[in-house]
Formats: C-alpha cells, sequence, structure tokens
C-alpha cells in the first residue's frame, strides 16, 4: 500500500524543510524500485524546484526545495573536508 498526502507531515530538526509525498508500506511486494523510480521522476518534472529522494528511514518519498538542500549538501562537504 502506498499512501500519498500533502499532510503527511514534516520532519524535525535542521530537515524541517523536508516534507513527505509518499509513504511505501515496506511489505507491499506489489511495489517495485521501478516504480517508485518513476514516481520520483513524475514529481521532479512537475516541480523542478524541488529536490525528491527517497528516505529509507522514513520509507517514503520526499521532497525539499532544491536551494535547502543545497545549502546541506555544502555543508556536509564541508564537514567530510574538515
Amino acid at each position: 500500500m502506498v499512501s500519498t498526502s500533502p499532510e503527511e507531515g514534516r520532519a524535525l530538526g535542521t530537515e524541517s524543510e523536508k516534507r513527505i509525498i509518499m509513504r511505501i508500506d515496506p511489505n507491499d511486494e506489489s511495489i517495485t524500485l521501478k516504480d517508485i523510480m518513476q514516481r520520483i521522476q513524475q514529481i521532479q518534472r512537475q516541480h523542478p524546484d524541488l529536490d525528491v529522494f527517497f528516505d529509507g528511514d522514513e520509507y517514503a518519498v520526499c521532497s525539499r526545495p532544491k536551494e535547502k538542500a543545497r545549502a546541506i549538501a555544502e555543508a556536509v562537504e564541508g564537514r567530510k573536508k574538515a
């Protein structure tokens, strides 16, 4: 079973801009990785201003504004170099 709801909620902490777009039931054997990737691509085409990704902890397709994603990536890169 897949749940899609704009009211799903937001993560806490530094990723407060992250939105859950679609939760995926890990026990549903009818959903394939290809299905998930196609859904991610569809959302990316509809919303080019969003960074759309699969969050394994949430087991969900999530998004955040691209500018916020870039800042997080740069911060993580900076920590790796330090």
